[in-house]
């Protein structure tokens, strides 16, 4: 991938899909730890891998590409017991993000330890002695490729056009979050008025025709809350708060990548300065420098794209929300009904 090579998502997307689910049976006696079957549909393969596997793909890669958006690991914690589902399965989605970013990058996506990290059932990773720019060899500029000046003008503008973009759309996730949480917590409320509603319907052999009345009225109210505020987020919710925190990795690996240039360029620009300016120590630090800065601008673009897709989604995720809190809002309707017209349940239900 040239520095003047646009990519777009459905390019990216179309080069892997990544699936990163949890084994049901847990290892270990007191100090358990989880396992994962990792799917990728590029290679046909599934694979069981560990958190610490994992890891040592991070590390690999960390060292292999020092001028690529390498996302960070979701935090490693000592599952005591198994761990809490929430955290489990929030955990399990994180690596389902880092893994997918890194099988859709036009340049990891074809790195060997990946494939062997997808691939092979025993993988043996080594850190790589040296990085992508020697790995790479000598680097022919082309014609149509920005000069270094171009290049340090787009890193710039590049970085405060994606800082704001990454601020942006995590007070998004934050906003949808709490609806999201509201919606949950609504469903929980009418699940506990169900179950205190089903102990008052309790007959009673004092009832009177009045009581009989009332409880029945309960009892239909009650059943209707335990039966319908079990439903869980739709999928098409779930795959847009996904590529929400999706775009957030990435845009936020493309954030550090950039701090971490941002030192190194001027490093390697005071050093070069400090050479003999023909010396071949010279020209190998200008040619890292400017090999950097073509890795920020193409890192740039893929940070754009993902955001550009999560803002793209964004009225699929309105819609998802918003249907979510009608069905809600629907059921508090739908129990009033029930109250006041206890026999009328079956025609609230259809």
């Amino acid at each position: 991938m040239t520095n003047n090579t646009e990519v777009t998502f459905e390019e990216l997307e179309a080069t892997d899909v990544i699936s990163v689910d949890l084994v049901p049976e847990r290892k270990g006696l007191i100090l358990k730890h989880c396992e994962y079957y990792v799917s990728s549909r590029r290679h046909g393969t599934t694979v069981t891998r560990r958190y610490n596997e994992f890891v040592q793909l991070y590390d690999v890669l960390y060292v292999k590409y020092p001028y690529r958006a390498v996302c960070s690991l979701p935090p490693k914690r000592v599952v005591v017991g198994g761990g809490s589902p929430l955290f489990l399965q929030r955990r399990r989605a994180a690596l389902q993000r880092w893994l997918t970013l890194v099988a859709r990058h036009p340049v990891m996506a074809h790195d060997a330890d990946l494939r062997i990290f997808l691939c092979e059932t025993t993988p043996k990773l080594d850190k790589p002695k040296h990085d992508e720019f020697i790995l790479a060899g000598t680097q022919e500029d082309n014609p149509t490729d920005m000069s270094t000046d171009e290049m340090q003008e787009s890193f710039v503008s590049e970085q405060e056009q994606l800082r704001l973009a990454h601020l942006g759309l995590d007070r998004l996730f934050k906003i949808f979050e709490k609806v999201e949480s509201r919606c949950d917590s609504e469903r929980s409320d009418i699940r506990e008025l169900g179950a205190a509603l089903n102990a008052l319907s309790a007959p009673s052999v004092a009832d009177t025709a009045k009581w009989t009345r009332i409880r029945d009225a309960m009892k239909a109210a009650a059943e209707l809350a335990l039966e319908t505020s079990e439903s869980q987020l739709e999928v098409g919710e779930q795959e847009a708060m996904e590529g929400l925190l999706l775009a957030l990795d990435a845009v936020g690996a493309y954030r550090r990548l950039c701090s971490r240039l941002t030192r190194g360029l001027h490093a390697e620009r005071a050093a070069a300065a400090a050479a003999a300016p023909r010396s071949a120590a010279a020209r190998a630090l200008r040619a890292r420098h400017r090999y950097a800065l073509r890795c920020a601008v193409e890192e740039a673009r893929i940070a754009r794209v993902y955001a550009l897709s999560a803002l793209e989604n964004l009225p699929e995720l309105l819609r998802t929300l918003g249907t979510a809190h009608a069905r809600v809002a629907a059921l508090w309707a739908d129990l009033h009904t029930a109250l006041r017209h206890p026999h009328s349940k079956q025609a609230v239900k259809d």
